[in-house]
């Protein structure tokens, strides 16, 4: 098997194969079998050559800009370089726009969860939702599972395993040649000093600060953009840093062997990091989740349909409100498989129904006041989730007073009020803010808020596979649609010089 990206650049149609006459993969009768890619290289190399085909205009479009310090500002950048960052930033290519950067403050293969606080076995999405090959088959998860594992592997396979799906982020990143600057965090954004740009202060590794200037600015931030990791006030004010972590941080596992560890929380990621210390050694996992019951479902699962996911955001404010309510009510729980592998685990205990009352601390350990007992711990692993409130995020504060949210545009009714939806931003129709009183900050259009934040205004399309398949080709019509209308004069002055020029319609 062969996972290793393809790392040489390779001219436009050099040395491809030819394919023959259209063949279902699974057709083994065929007489003249398409001749496939054997290796990540070899359909790296094919994928490559499809892009290009598929690739218009044949030029680059977008008009310049020239940043403060005399440099060429960015068309389009990009913050976040997990699935839906790339997603995101090969959308942008295949239309032409090519003066962009992707930044991440991970190291490069640690962008996103998935081989880092992604602890599960496999994802949750469908083998085949397919999404961020925007339309280029050899680009797709299938083409490149099947050339490391072979087609009838992919056929008998349940669900994509997590390490697997990191490995293909890895080969699609390489292979697409998008351009990602890792170890790079956005400080802060805001207006810059020449008109039509934004400028964005990024902080490196070592802590050292800078400027980038781009036309356009889109957060691909992920199910933490637009709020921060929910910690329990009854953890927080009582238990010293050390002796817990969220599931979403990096957690040394080999270090709590023979440890006693409480996990909390009825999520996935409870369940997925609790298996995961029990297998590392501890000498015992309790796991405490509110529910009487599980739920083996995933609550997203219902919504998996092209109407809902496309046009979501076509629905007025209300039905939107009231779908966003009700999915935030749907109650989700681990995978089947995932809750009995937890029960089958010796050293893993369940506790349904039952909550943290009151935690101490007594002779470094964490007394567990729970509502089925006391316990004492060495470790608490926090499985809680996350809150969404985009004036949490460092940021947005200083543009608070001018960010349109829910709580600004709607007025819930009777009964159906949620705190939470009204913090959320209240975004246009292809993911951009929106001003909280018109005319007061226009420069707001140009950045486009594709994260965890945006499910109110627009579903489920940021986050998820099967949302991100919908919401990358919204958000680069949103971004393509600013960078042209809001240059037209100067379009239209092009196309008078063109016109006065030797240059005739070609017949």
């Amino acid at each position: 098997m062969n996972d290793s990206p393809d790392m040489i650049a390779v001219e436009h149609a050099a040395a491809m194969p030819v394919l023959a006459d259209f063949l279902s993969y699974a057709d083994h009768q065929a007489i003249n079998p398409l001749h496939l890619p054997t290796s990540a290289d070899e359909l790296a190399r094919l994928a490559r050559r499809d892009m290009e085909l598929t690739r218009y205009p044949m030029k680059s479009w977008v008009l310049p800009k020239f940043a403060p310090d005399g440099s060429r500002a960015l068309d389009v950048l990009v913050v976040g370089a997990g699935q839906a960052g790339l997603a995101t930033g090969f959308g942008l290519l295949q239309q032409r726009v090519e003066n962009i950067l992707l930044i991440d403050e991970n190291a490069p293969g640690a962008e996103g969860p998935w081989a880092t606080y992604a602890r599960m076995e496999t994802l949750r999405t469908q083998k085949d939702v397919g999404g961020i090959e925007c339309g280029v088959p050899s680009l797709s998860l299938r083409a490149w599972y099947e050339v490391q594992y072979g087609a009838q592997a992919w056929r008998d396979l349940y669900k994509v395993p997590t390490a697997a799906w990191a490995r293909y982020l890895n080969w699609y990143r390489v292979t697409t040649q998008l351009p990602v600057r890792n170890h790079c965090r956005m400080v802060r954004f805001g207006p810059s000093s020449v008109a039509g740009l934004i400028e964005v202060e990024v902080r490196d590794k070592a802590g050292q600060r800078s400027l980038l200037w781009t036309q356009t600015l889109a957060l691909a931030t992920g199910i933490e953009g637009n709020g921060r990791r929910f910690i329990p006030p009854v953890v927080r004010d009582n238990v010293p840093k050390a002796f817990w972590a969220h599931t979403q941080e990096d957690i040394d596992f080999t270090a709590l062997k023979d440890k006693s560890v409480g996990v909390v929380g009825g999520g996935a990621s409870a369940f997925d990091n609790a298996i995961k210390v029990a297998e590392a050694g501890a000498a015992r996992v309790d796991l405490y989740h509110r529910a009487p019951d599980l739920r083996s479902a995933n609550g997203v699962a219902w919504s998996e349909f092209n109407g809902y996911l496309a046009h979501f955001p076509d629905l007025d404010l209300a039905q939107r409100w009231r779908f966003a309510r009700q999915m935030k009510a749907l109650r989700s729980g681990p995978p089947v498989r995932t809750v009995e592998k937890a029960q089958a685990t010796a050293n893993l205990v369940i506790h349904p129904g039952s909550s943290f009352e009151r935690l101490e601390m007594l002779d470094a350990h964490v007394l567990v006041h729970a509502t089925d007992g006391a316990r004492a711990f060495d470790f608490l692993i926090l499985g809680t989730g996350y809150e969404t409130n985009v004036a949490l995020a460092p940021e947005f504060i200083e543009h608070m007073d001018k960010i349109a949210l829910w709580q600004d545009v709607f007025t819930p009714p009777p009964g159906e009020d949620d705190p939470g939806l009204m913090r959320s931003c209240h975004l246009g129709p292809n993911f951009e803010l929106q001003e909280k009183t018109p005319g007061c900050a226009p420069w707001l259009a140009a950045v486009f808020n594709f994260s965890r934040g945006a499910n109110a205004s627009m579903g489920p399309m940021p986050i998820g596979l099967s949302g991100i398949k919908f919401g990358v080709p919204r958000l680069v019509q949103g971004i393509t649609k600013r960078l042209f209308v809001s240059n037209a004069a100067a379009y239209l002055e092009g196309m008078k010089l063109w016109q006065q020029g030797d240059n005739v319609y070609e017949r």
